[in-house]
């Protein structure tokens, strides 16, 4: 997606972005040209401009430098009809989709928007706006919600993919997405858009207004711009190829010649209701209100599962209207009302001195909405419990046990959050040349995020439990009883009552969080001296950054009174960072046979963090230019992250949850070769229950280490001159990170501490058994390494049709990732996930263009390759283990009516894809199975968009 006439590459050793001055450099650099105020450098005039590095004819930012780099013109924002730059940076095979709003329901940031280069995290990269750091959105963290940047102020976006650190600072690990804004606008636009799927649903406003005007004849620039964005929420139960309980089957004709052991089939738990199921004789049954046991299936129907301790281990076929899929309460989208001011003007203070101001505020509102109480029918309700009927006390005597139950209570409201963001960031910039063309820059800036979260629908743990576990008929009265004078009995069976629901539930709650950032800056870049190839080129610059960062739990989250006894305490943390930095660029050959230029790129940095010690990151370029139409190009690079405040500052938390046992003896076989001894050594032989009840603790750690990656790039970039305007580029990259900053999985600790080959291991030490409890202790660790690589194609072509008045355009970008491994300790075997769900070794992006002085025509269509839920399943075993191949159609039209007033229309997967039909991918990748991993799917179906835009 390459930028017309863009000389502004995103890496640059020259002038570009800002960065610090080293005090001793700044010094040796400007106090000659203060003694010589009026004189200009040897042959200023003759030397080019420091901006553009290369000629005109290579339109592409990613074809000037010696690290790939992908741009997204203004234009094509406009033309794309996109409201959140998140929508076209998604469609990128470089970007993993991470926040947004059809995948930040149930993650904890709804209506956030954030970036994932190769698929390591969005902490990992690190987003630039005008090449200085933006305020975080995510308190505790580095994360940037991009959707704060209005698409109205955008001039591009360059994303740089591979390690930056050395250039651009901590965070940079995969790589950089820097927001380049419109400078110098004059006059006023405003726009309109509207959207909806096909559905009816996810409607979504969007309106702006900018306003620029130049003052002090010409001398200085202002612009003020308003924006306002709003959207409806889509639940799953909408899209029937979402909610449909998609799952594997026993194949009733395993065995036979050509018939595998597993089939697709549609089943729903017997908890998944909002009748409470229980047990008769085997089959599920609902009181109605007049306590009278109802059957909730025909009596042909089969109840499939023959485990005796959970309903959530027996289901039914998903077609009678008693049971619904387990995504009854899932929400595709969340709602998002976004309002944006900002401004920012320059004005020059002398003939070399421009002072420049940014201010912005941005108030979010989103929610997450997931599902009200639920029971998953593990729990059995006492022998004695007060609101059986005579049919269900029979079967209790019967099995000398009491009921299990299961089902949703929606009358208690479905529980969630409401989030409010306010954001805001002020940049202060004065900058200027010397007499001898050297930049000098010093900038401060400061911003804030607050985030205050209101939580809906709770109730409390203790209550449900002494209501419904405490409560018994007196045998000899038959009075019903409870646990205490203060404890209401509570008939599950039937819809709770006024007075129960008042018993159990939570009023709204509200918790905080707040970040501050403030830096300081100083920079200087320029030409030193001519070598016979050109300039030597520098940058060289210093920053100082600070950051704290608050959180302030509920009353509810304080004491654990809430759902699950969840329980958090307050978080304060704050840190500063000194850092110093140099790069140059070295232009060793020029017009010579085979060597049309080479130079080299270098870079240096060096970050001192008061809790994080010091760090070092460096990289190393090369561009060679063969020919004219050839360039070869190649970097090395060490790039750093140290820990962020909830990394290092978290205080304990607690949750409670079930985790399998892997001893039971439908598990025990499925794992290492080493699990039945290690279970045998345990004394697990023959646990009676298939999971445990588990209290995960997570707590921070003040003893980690940064994190370091060492990435490399190389690749080919081809203007062949027989083609006039024909542009291809081919890169390597290659990116192991160590020492990676993370948690491990709380499902996954006592799986791999029965799968190591000795009890004596990291996750082991992890565990702690107390009776019936299993509490897993877990803290932020550096674990071993996650190491990926891939091949990047680009293609970039336009062809002038000059007797139609036309310009065809074709520009391609497509990814090939061979591989991608992780690994949480040395102890631990090695995962591999490529071709897993969000990771398929292939994806691709077309986009055809035709377009004139009047109107645009543009065709876009996105490839997702094959993906596979669970790598390790048998493909041999089952029917189907992998999605097919899926095209997704983009189709825009604008038209210039005057030249003041354009339309434009858009429409989104125009051919109304579906989700690919497999378990793990039918819910578009992004489950509780999968852990909420962001699905590259679309969930929504075709979507339209009408847009208006006026300029005088």
């Amino acid at each position: 997606m390459p930028t017309v006439n863009n000389p502004y590459p995103i890496v640059h050793s020259r002038l570009r972005y800002p960065r610090l001055t080293l005090a001793c450099l700044s010094a040796l650099l400007t106090l000659p040209a203060l003694s010589a105020e009026n004189e200009t450098g040897p042959d200023s005039e003759a030397r080019p401009e420091v901006i553009t590095i290369t000629g005109s004819r290579i339109r592409r930012t990613d074809l000037e430098t010696h690290t790939p780099v992908v741009s997204i013109s203004a234009e094509e924002i406009l033309q794309s009809g996109a409201v959140d730059v998140n929508q076209l940076l998604n469609q990128l095979p470089a970007m993993v989709p991470a926040s947004g709003t059809e995948t930040s329901n149930a993650r904890g940031y709804a209506g956030t928007s954030t970036q994932d280069l190769r698929g390591m995290g969005s902490i990992r990269t690190l987003v630039l706006v005008n090449g200085r750091r933006h305020v975080p959105s995510i308190p505790g963290t580095s994360t940037v919600d991009v959707s704060s940047i209005p698409t109205a102020l955008i001039e591009r976006v360059d994303v740089l993919t591979g390690g930056a650190s050395s250039v651009y600072g901590a965070d940079a690990v995969s790589g950089v997405v820097n927001i380049i804004l419109k400078q110098d606008f004059t006059g006023t636009q405003m726009s309109a858009s509207y959207g909806a799927t096909t559905k009816g649903d996810a409607n979504r406003w969007y309106g702006t207004l900018t306003h620029g005007q130049a003052f002090a004849d010409q001398a200085g620039f202002f612009n003020l711009h308003v924006s306002y964005h709003t959207s409806k929420p889509v639940e799953g139960r909408d899209r029937r190829y979402i909610a449909n309980d998609l799952t594997y089957i026993d194949n009733p004709l395993a065995g036979q010649e050509g018939e595998y052991d597993f089939i697709l089939g549609r089943r729903t738990p017997l908890y998944s209701s909002s009748y409470r199921t229980f047990l008769l004789d085997g089959r599920p049954y609902r009181l109605d209100s007049s306590a009278q046991p109802q059957p909730l299936l025909p009596d042909s129907a089969e109840v499939f599962g023959n485990s005796t301790t959970q309903l959530a281990a027996l289901s039914v076929d998903d077609t009678y209207g008693s049971f619904y899929s387990r995504y009854e309460w899932a929400r595709l989208a969340v709602p998002l009302q976004k309002l944006n001011l900002s401004s920012n003007f320059n004005r020059e203070l002398s003939a070399n001195t421009t002072l420049t101001g940014e201010l912005k505020y941005v108030r979010s509102n989103s929610e997450s909405r997931l599902s009200p109480l639920v029971e998953y029918g593990v729990a059995r309700l006492p022998v004695d419990y007060a609101f059986y009927t005579p049919e269900q006390q029979a079967e209790v005597s019967q099995s000398g046990q009491g009921l299990l139950f299961g089902g949703y209570f929606p009358e208690m409201g479905r529980m969630g959050s409401d989030l409010q963001y306010d954001l805001y960031q002020a940049v202060l910039v004065i900058e200027g040349y010397t007499s001898n063309q050297h930049r000098w820059q010093l900038s401060a800036q400061h911003g804030a995020t607050r985030l205050q979260t209101t939580h809906l629908n709770s109730y409390r743990e203790e209550h449900w439990r002494k209501g419904v576990w405490g409560s018994f008929r007196d045998p000899q009265s038959g009075e019903i009883r409870s646990c205490d004078s203060d404890c209401v009995p509570i008939n599950v069976f039937q819809p709770l009552t006024e007075e129960a629901m008042s018993y159990l539930k939570l009023d709204p709650h509200q918790s905080s969080a707040k970040l501050q950032q403030s830096i300081l800056a100083a920079n200087l870049d320029g030409d030193l001296w001519q070598l016979p190839a050109g300039y030597i080129s520098y940058a060289a610059g210093v920053e100082h950054r600070r950051e704290q960062s608050r959180s302030t739990p509920s009353d509810v989250q304080l004491t654990g009174i809430g759902p699950s006894s969840m329980r958090s305490e307050p978080l304060i943390g704050k840190y500063h960072v000194s850092e110093a930095y140099a790069e140059l660029r070295l232009p060793l050959l020029d017009g010579l046979p085979a060597a049309e230029r080479l130079s080299l790129d270098t870079a240096w940095r060096t970050a001192r963090y008061n809790l994080a010690g010091t760090n070092h990151s460096w990289s190393l370029g090369l561009d060679w230019m063969p020919f004219e139409t050839l360039k070869v190009r190649a970097s090395r690079a060490k790039a750093v992250r140290a820990p962020n405040i909830n990394e290092i500052f978290q205080p304990q938390s607690q949750f409670r949850n079930y985790v399998f046992e892997v001893c039971f003896s439908a598990y025990r076989q499925l794992g290492s070769e080493y699990r039945e001894a290690n279970c045998d050594a345990l004394g697990l032989t023959d646990p009676a229950n298939y999971y445990w009840d588990a209290l995960i603790v997570t707590t921070g750690n003040d003893q980690l280490r940064a994190e370091r990656a060492y990435t490399f790039t190389g690749g080919l970039v081809y203007s062949p001159g027989f083609i006039d305007n024909l542009n291809l580029t081919v890169d390597y990259w290659d990116i192991n990170l160590v020492d990676k900053i993370g948690t491990l999985p709380w499902g996954e600790v006592y799986p791999n501490c029965m799968d190591s080959s000795s009890l004596d291991n990291i996750f082991c030490q992890l565990i702690e058994r107390r009776d019936d409890l299993m509490v897993l202790n877990l803290s932020y660790l550096n674990l071993a390494r996650h190491q990926t690589r891939g091949i990047d194609y680009a293609l970039d072509y336009h062809y002038p049709i000059q007797q139609l008045g036309l310009t065809l355009g074709l520009n391609s970008n497509w990814g090939r990732l061979i591989e991608r491994k992780l690994q949480s300790d040395p102890a631990a075997s090695v995962l591999e996930t490529v071709g897993g769900m969000a990771f398929p070794k292939w994806r691709g992006r077309n986009r055809l263009s035709l377009s004139s002085q009047k109107s645009s025509l543009n065709l876009t269509a996105h490839y997702i390759g094959r993906q596979k839920p669970s790598i390790s399943r048998d493909p041999s075993r089952y029917e189907v283990t992998e999605t097919g191949r899926v095209w997704y159609l983009d189709l825009t039209l604008s038209h210039r009516l005057t030249e003041q007033l354009s339309l434009s229309a858009s429409a989104f997967n125009l051919t109304d894809r579906q989700t690919p039909q497999i378990p793990g991918a039918s819910t578009g990748g992004a489950s509780w199975e999968m852990g909420y991993t962001a699905g590259l799917y679309n969930t929504l179906g075709r979507y339209y968009s009408l847009g208006i835009h006026y300029s005088f």
